[in-house]
């Protein structure tokens, strides 16, 4: 599960890490963020129909095309790899209209069970973890999640674009935190993910496991989403 992330780059650290053109001509911006909650209107990399990559804003939580009604509850943030080819959801976008969602990390939730205040019993406390790629820049250095995206007719010309990240089984450190993590491809992948005319099942066997994955504890402020800064990655305790 990935239901909270980070992007430090700003527009133009994006799309130079990218290769990318963006989209809006100057209309919209993005700046360093720490604290991405799904429904965040987010920098979004797919390629357009002459097959180069763009930079498009789209909304985290991804809005199927064949809904009737805008947007209400639960967004669709995340979409399991193993299942997104069937589900009525995600099965379009997984064939047609695959992204590369850039990040520099993100924040899972440890439980951990810890005695009662009245010393009769525990209670599980959540302590939420930053998980970075190891590198020499913890929490700047910028790589990407594969995702889906997906485009809903709000009026005649106006399309709602919206964006949902793939997970799987987590692997190596970051499973004692959680049992899923976001997939992650190989940059010698990337074309081929974004490419509508490759088979997303081949270019899955290349993503990459959790060997290169590091996390450390970070202050339960991450926790509501209206708290933003470079602060909410600093380390409280050893890394793990």
């Amino acid at each position: 599960m990935c239901g909270r992330f980070t992007l430090a780059g700003n527009l133009d650290q994006i799309a130079t890490r990218f290769a990318a053109k963006t989209s809006e001509d100057g209309l919209w911006d993005w700046q360093p963020r720490y604290n991405i909650a799904p429904a965040t209107v987010i920098p979004v990399v797919a390629f357009n129909g002459a097959k180069a990559r763009t930079i498009v804003p789209m909304r985290w939580g991804l809005h199927p095309a064949w809904r009737k009604e805008p947007p209400e509850g639960r967004p669709l943030f995340n979409a399991r790899v193993e299942t997104a080819a069937e589900k009525p959801s995600f099965r379009t976008p997984y064939k047609r209209r695959r992204a590369l969602i850039p990040t520099t990390g993100w924040y899972e939730w440890e439980r951990v069970e810890m005695p009662s205040a009245d010393g009769r019993g525990t209670k599980e406390v959540k302590h939420p973890h930053f998980i970075f790629e190891d590198s020499d820049n913890i929490g700047e250095e910028i790589f990407a999640f594969a995702g889906l995206w997906e485009r809903w007719h709000v009026d005649e010309g106006i399309e709602l674009l919206s964006c949902t990240i793939l997970t799987t089984a987590a692997q190596g450190r970051v499973k004692n935190l959680h049992h899923r993590m976001p997939v992650r491809l190989p940059e010698s992948r990337w074309d081929a993910w974004l490419d509508w005319d490759e088979k997303p099942d081949f270019t899955l066997r290349a993503m990459r496991g959790g060997t290169d994955l590091g996390h450390y504890e970070v202050d339960r402020a991450v926790g509501n989403a209206r708290n933003e800064g470079a602060h909410l990655i600093q380390p409280i305790s050893a890394a793990v």
